[in-house]
């Protein structure tokens, strides 16, 4: 009676075999990983600019447009760009204080979190821990009707501790018009 016993081999090539399976998973798990954060990331930002744009749109409606103020270097570069809207402000910040913001090129830098603030009576953020501004400007144009043009970079913040290779190809330009008063159209 012959006992049969896997050879030195035949346990090395079955071992190899499970270590190219293996492998091959964790890469899949990985990629699916880093793709369902960027998928977070990402629906985190744009429901910050759907709730911030709900917001401005709400107060312009009901208090109209007063100024914008800007602030513009020697190079023709904004330093600071803040909207007015009768007793509200808004303005970026960097740090918890909630004080304006009078240069808009530390928001560039990522180790800056900038994020909007809505100043009326008492300063709140608008946007929370997941986003980040590098660039905000706010303009007018009257046409029949005063609107208010919002040119935004928006990225996400560094806070969440997101790659900065995510956080780099995560940016997100938004640009919208906002209308005092809602434009009938036929």
């Amino acid at each position: 009676m012959s006992k049969k016993w896997f050879t030195l081999i035949e346990i090395m090539i079955a071992i190899t075999i499970f270590m190219i399976v293996m492998v091959s998973v964790m890469q899949i798990f990985g990629i699916s990983t880093q793709l369902t954060n960027k998928v977070d990331i990402n629906r985190q930002v744009q429901e910050n600019i759907k709730s911030l744009t709900e917001t401005i749109s709400e107060d312009i409606r009901n208090y109209s447009i007063t100024w914008v103020w800007t602030e513009i270097d020697t190079y023709d570069l904004i330093k600071w760009n803040a909207l007015q809207l009768w007793n509200i402000k808004y303005y970026l910040s960097n740090d918890d204080s909630l004080v304006r913001l009078f240069e808009i090129t530390k928001c560039q830098e990522l180790k800056n979190n900038c994020f909007l603030v809505k100043d009326d009576w008492t300063p709140s953020k608008l946007t929370n821990s997941w986003v980040a501004f590098e660039k905000l400007e706010f303009n007018i144009m009257w046409d029949k009707i005063k609107k208010l043009v919002i040119n935004a970079t928006i990225r996400p913040s560094t806070k969440k501790w997101v790659s900065s290779s995510v956080i780099k190809n995560s940016k997100l330009i938004f640009q919208t018009t906002i209308s005092e008063r809602f434009v009938k159209t036929n």
